[in-house]
């Protein structure tokens, strides 16, 4: 039981790392899928804005790019290409004029060189939570900034700390100095541009992940040296670990659902198992009552079918081996007794009848042997009966010289009853046999006479 369910959990376990590795490097499975597919979607797209750009001074990209964003759109931009962050064999694949598909803080985009320049194009593909975490925060920034351009600037510390009260995360107000951390490498700028400080200075809100799930949003107070600090926000777990709960669960549910199945199945294997063994070990009685609802009712009924025919062979041929040696004293004390006759007599008549009666003897002997050894080969429980119409008189006459070959001159006399009884229906060997051996006890009480 215990190395069953170790290798079903142990297939279960590995069907989970492989599920969970699979989730985690989706994006690099699909990766060259994603961008051949995304980069057929968006080839006409690079194709006529590069045709319009081209044909254009470079002063004027500006007034066309915002021409083209009107509109809800995801803003299309041109960087330089000196100042993406993407590893050396991406930036050699834009300048041979590939599509390059790209997935930035959780967002989509495209990117292709423009023709045989120093720029790339970008069109996003897919909204980030990066985005929407800067626009949601971007208000929030500003009413801070609106309380705190109402005191002199030696009073804001302290305003920060009264408006913590407020909220439900840190809020804190840093030098630069202090935020030196956020140009070490760990960092990885959004949509490739050259330096997070830059964005600082330009007033846009920067996010720093701290980990998987933690977040610190920064931004500058325009012309002073002070940094707004919003975060760590503390998620609630279900929020960051519901789906590895649900599958954990569902993990559960199918270990508890095969438990359910697997453990009244290994209950009943082993309760036939145990009786098989106390069977073969001679425990002749047992048997295995399994319930009506049970997978292996069936092969339980069949061992306890298999145990009664056995049981009721061996105690048939136990019967038979009994009767058997018991049979086989009558005539071998025949024999015995007729050899001792023979020994003494001197009559040669009386010689050849006890020769006959020898023979005879040795036939009936013969004749036990092969039925014992019948009824062993072909395992059968009892002989069968060849009932046969006799005539009663000369039967009797047979059986009754036969018996009297011994040294006692016991005299054995008969009458049949019914006078009018002449046949009968009955199995003469077997009959012959019983009535031998009544014979033969009766000798051993009688002084000169049987009838």
């Amino acid at each position: 039981m215990g190395r069953l369910f170790l290798k079903f959990y142990s297939i279960l376990a590995i069907a989970g790392v492989v599920y969970f590795v699979g989730i985690v490097n989706l994006n690099s499975i699909l990766k060259g899928t994603l961008e051949q597919y995304t980069g057929y979607l968006s080839q006409g797209t690079f194709c006529l804005l590069e045709n319009r750009l081209i044909n254009a001074p470079q002063q004027q990209w500006p007034a066309i790019l915002d021409e083209m964003n009107q509109g809800d759109s995801y803003p299309v931009r041109i960087l330089p290409i000196d100042g993406l962050q993407f590893s050396a064999d991406i930036i050699e694949r834009l300048q041979q004029g590939n599509v390059i598909h790209q997935r930035i803080y959780q967002a989509s985009y495209n990117y292709r060189r423009l023709a045989n320049t120093d720029w790339v194009l970008e069109i996003p593909l897919e909204q980030s939570t990066y985005l929407q975490a800067q626009r949601i925060s971007n208000s929030t920034f500003n009413l801070i900034e609106m309380n705190l351009r109402e005191l002199p600037q030696h009073g804001w510390i302290e305003k920060i700390k009264a408006l913590n009260a407020q909220f439900n995360f840190p809020l804190t107000l840093v030098q630069q100095p202090e935020v030196a951390f956020l140009n070490t490498s760990s960092d990885k700028p959004f949509h490739g541009e050259v330096d997070i400080q830059q964005r600082l200075d330009n007033g846009d809100v920067v996010v720093q992940g701290i980990d998987e799930h933690q977040q610190i949003f920064f931004r500058r107070i325009v012309d002073t040296p002070y940094i707004k600090q919003m975060g760590p926000f503390d998620q609630p777990l279900t929020l960051n670990y519901l789906p590895v709960f649900l599958v954990l669960i569902l993990a559960l549910l199918v270990a508890l659902a095969v438990l359910s199945w697997v453990y009244p199945l290994w209950r009943d294997l082993k309760q036939l198992s145990f009786n098989a063994v106390a069977f073969g070990q001679g425990n002749l009685s047992i048997r295995t009552p399994l319930s009506r609802h049970s997978v292996l009712h069936r092969m339980a009924d069949a061992f306890n079918s298999m145990a009664d025919r056995i049981q009721g062979l061996i105690s048939s041929h136990k019967e038979l081996t009994n009767a058997v040696s018991h049979e086989l004293r009558t005539p071998i004390a025949r024999l015995r007794f007729g050899i001792e006759m023979l020994e003494s007599s001197t009559d040669e008549t009386a010689r050849k009848r006890f020769m006959q009666s020898m023979n005879n003897d040795i036939d009936e002997l013969d004749q036990l042997v092969a039925e014992l050894l019948t009824f062993a080969r072909f395992d059968r429980d009892r002989p069968n009966m060849a009932f046969q119409r006799q005539s009663i008189k000369p039967w009797l006459d047979a059986v009754i010289r036969q018996a009297t070959t011994n040294k006692n001159n016991i005299v054995i006399e008969f009458r049949i009853g019914d006078l009018d009884l002449t046949y009968a229906r009955f199995e003469p060997r077997l009959l012959a046999r019983a009535l031998s051996n009544l014979l033969q006890n009766a000798r051993r009480y009688a002084k000169s006479r049987i009838e």
